[in-house]
């Protein structure tokens, strides 16, 4: 986790440095690749399921399952 967190600062860096090179709006498609990052996070992690759901799957899946189920989700956010 600690080298997807580095990763997404270097990545947050290099487009901060890229807004001011660029000629275009880079804010819009930082934005929307944020956003995608984001969907794809709530969608691995199974946040968007409901109550019963969770709970099924939650007594279905393997320890190791849950934990690199949550790290892919993790490694999503911090990107």
């Amino acid at each position: 986790m600690k080298k997807a967190f580095a990763f997404g600062c270097i990545l947050a860096a290099a487009a901060y440095a890229a807004g001011f090179v660029l000629p275009f709006g880079f804010d819009i498609i930082l934005g929307a690749v944020t956003a995608v990052l984001i969907v794809a996070a709530v969608i691995v992690s199974g946040l968007a399921v409901s109550g019963a759901e969770q709970r099924a799957n939650y007594h279905s899946e393997t320890e190791e399952g849950r934990r690199a189920r949550l790290k892919m989700a993790a490694v999503f956010f911090c990107a």
